[in-house]
């Protein structure tokens, strides 16, 4: 390599690294919310990358059909396959390119929680979950901004009964899987915003309705405002 190659070189890696990341979003919220939906609003308005939740269907559908048995394997399927979609995330921000993501681990670790409390994740499969959620959380860039998408659980069954997923029918996901996974999220919420991890710190939560198309309006438009004056 000559030398004015290796000049360049080190010229672009020092403005790299001199450069303020880009904002990392997260949409968080129960089934049926309307992530998606909201994740490709987002993006698509402000020219933001989007990244969906990885969704392994053959392994949901076992999963909903026989959770004591695919309980752990799910999760950390789910885990690793979200780790590194969020590690291309971090990438996009610190090259120019902001980010919005569908659910971040965090979100992930309100799903494995609660298969844990049920017993349907045993003791070490839950330290071993623990383990790798841990050494993940610390090494992502947490994001500027965690969106909840405040649904009542009983319009997010309804929407979820609307949309007709193969692995979602036939009463796979109960109102009283729903109820809990929001108290999973408002137990979430409520450490993040008093800082307890420490990944969490300096991080704004917005709780925004999206029960209704006139609410979701809203809430996108003010979503919006907030993202741009970052």
């Amino acid at each position: 390599m000559v030398e004015e190659d290796v000049e360049t070189l080190q010229t672009n890696l020092d403005k790299l690294f001199e450069s303020k990341p880009k904002p990392v979003i997260w949409v968080e919220g129960i089934i049926g919310c309307g992530k998606t939906t909201l994740t490709k609003k987002l993006s698509r308005t402000l020219n933001f990358r989007a990244i969906y939740e990885p969704v392994n269907l053959e392994l949901l559908e076992m999963f909903y059909r026989d959770q004591d048995r695919w309980a752990f394997a799910m999760q950390i399927d789910l885990l690793h396959r979200r780790y590194a979609l969020q590690k291309l995330g971090s990438f996009e921000s610190i090259t120019g390119q902001g980010v919005i993501i569908d659910r971040g681990l965090p979100g992930d670790r309100v799903f494995a929680k609660m298969l844990y409390k049920a017993g349907k994740m045993d003791r070490i499969e839950w330290a071993i979950y623990e383990r790798a959620y841990s050494v993940m959380t610390n090494s992502l860039i947490p994001p500027s901004i965690i969106i909840f998408m405040e649904v009542t659980p009983e319009i997010a069954q309804a929407r979820i009964q609307a949309r007709d997923r193969k692995a979602e029918r036939d009463g796979l996901i109960p109102l009283a899987y729903l109820k809990e996974l929001e108290q999973g999220y408002l137990e979430l919420l409520t450490e993040i915003e008093s800082a307890y991890p420490a990944w969490s710190r300096g991080m704004r939560v917005l709780r925004l309705p999206f029960n209704t198309i006139e609410e979701s309006d809203v809430s996108t438009e003010k979503a919006l405002e907030i993202i741009r004056n970052l």
